[in-house]
């Protein structure tokens, strides 16, 4: 009687799960017009990677030239990996990550994008940063602002290589404060622990001019970008991609010529082609005025956020996690 017993209690939650997940009404709570589906637990769909792995985009002898493998040990699945794009000077805010919202948790794995120094001591300093933190993405190409397409590519090309069992791809920036524990229940709990295809979301922008000015940081020539305004894209220090897409991205990269400006190119050229479209997140991205209402009066005034603002300092990353509640 013992195994009819388990048998029944199985089926009882399998059928309760399939009821929950196929006619619930409200599993994406605080997205409105989502552009996206969602996986069930009878979604057993595996991507293949279509990438010529020693190449990346025009650099036709790419290599890893540090390439962890924290990924491994999830072999029945992991709910989400986070790349985080850093520059290789920035020791003090891959720390303040690694002792904030960047700590490891089961089912969750971060690590940081960085690409070569020309600086002897730097390179040294990141490898040794490698060996003890086991955490540290570099790629066979000279860490400049120009080179971000290359750095964000690169990421995509590590997780579909090597954390293809990620339901979920964070990519964000190292000057930016993730609501870690909010965001695993909003993966888990309002969208699905099984994953999602065709989701891109994020701070969508749209209907952005090309800047042409020769002061502006952000100078594009017509011959870089003929067009006088960009598609619709991401705001690049916050991107939440399913895997799925991550795959897809990687593949149209590839055979793309490069432009600088990688969250226009990724999120706004690319995801174009493909045909996936951009899902704002905008009630759940925590912007300054509110980051300031988080610090000085407390949560209960900043309202629910699962990414902050970007731009911020390793003090002000510190004090807006103190004020997040566990």
């Amino acid at each position: 009687m013992s195994v009819l017993h388990k048998i029944f209690i199985v089926l009882c939650t399998l059928l309760l799960i399939h009821k929950y997940f196929y006619h619930s009404k409200n599993l994406v709570v605080r997205i409105k017009d989502p552009k996206f589906s969602l996986l069930g637990p009878f979604n057993t769909t595996k991507y293949v990677v279509d990438d010529i792995y020693d190449r990346l985009i025009d650099l036709k002898e790419f290599s890893f030239k540090i390439n962890p493998q924290p990924c491994k040990n999830y072999l029945a699945g992991l709910l989400l990996v986070v790349i985080v794009s850093s520059n290789p000077n920035n020791y003090a805010n891959r720390m303040i990550i690694r002792n904030t919202w960047g700590r490891s948790v089961d089912a969750v794995q971060v690590v940081y994008l960085v690409g070569e120094s020309n600086n002897k001591t730097l390179s040294e300093q990141i490898i040794n940063e490698s060996a003890i933190y086991g955490d540290v993405v570099q790629g066979a190409f000279i860490d400049a602002y120009k080179n971000m397409t290359y750095k964000h590519v690169m990421g995509l090309k590590w997780v579909s290589h090597h954390c293809p069992q990620a339901k979920y791809v964070l990519k964000t920036d190292d000057d930016v404060v993730v609501n870690s524990n909010a965001l695993w229940q909003f993966l888990s709990r309002e969208l699905s622990p099984w994953g999602a295809k065709g989701l891109i979301t994020c701070q969508v922008l749209e209907h952005a001019p090309v800047q042409r000015e020769a002061n502006s940081k952000w100078k594009v020539t017509v011959e870089e970008f003929p067009l006088a305004f960009y598609p619709t894209y991401c705001a690049g220090w916050a991107i939440l991609y399913s895997q799925d897409v991550v795959s897809r991205l990687l593949k149209e990269a590839q055979l793309t010529p490069y432009f600088w400006i990688d969250d226009v190119h990724i999120t706004g050229v690319i995801a174009q082609k493909i045909g996936v479209a951009r899902t704002p997140l905008s009630s759940l991205v925590l912007t300054q005025i509110r980051a300031g209402l988080l610090k000085n009066l407390g949560p209960q005034y900043a309202g629910q956020f699962v990414f902050g603002p970007p731009d911020l300092s390793v003090d002000k990353i510190s004090q807006l996690w103190k004020a997040i509640p566990e």
